[in-house]
């Protein structure tokens, strides 16, 4: 029985050392994952850009009957973004999650709908 016990005892202390060691993401490579999973799964609509800043663009749109409006947090991207925000407010397209309309973006790293004050992007192969 002591044998059996030990064996646990190393299992547990195994897995509490690679719970450990195992390395967390940070929530800006999380968000940057997030808005790549969309671009590669979503659908397409249209939205309406309402309010942009230097960080956030406020949008809404309508999916099925259903209004939704949100935001969109761009502090990664100013790259790909004029150097005025307010030029981006009005029509856009978005991409959004097909079992969860709510989870949508309007621009990543590979895509942009931003109508308004249209800036090229890159276009490259998205992967995860």
């Amino acid at each position: 029985m002591p044998v059996g016990v030990g064996i646990t005892a190393c299992g547990v202390g195994a897995w509490v050392l690679f719970g450990a060691m195992r390395t967390r993401r940070h929530p800006n490579e999380l968000e940057r994952l997030r808005r790549i999973r969309i671009h590669l799964v979503g659908r397409m609509g249209e939205a309406t850009v309402e309010q942009a800043d230097e960080n956030t663009l406020h949008y809404s749109y309508q999916i099925a009957g259903v209004s939704y409006s949100t935001s969109q947090d761009i502090g990664q991207l100013e790259a790909h973004l004029p150097a005025q925000p307010h030029l981006l407010i009005g029509n856009a397209l978005i991409k959004y999650h097909p079992q969860n309309p709510a989870n949508s973006i309007l621009i990543c790293e590979h895509w942009s709908g931003l109508l308004a004050g249209r800036h090229s992007i890159k276009r490259g192969k998205a992967s995860i």
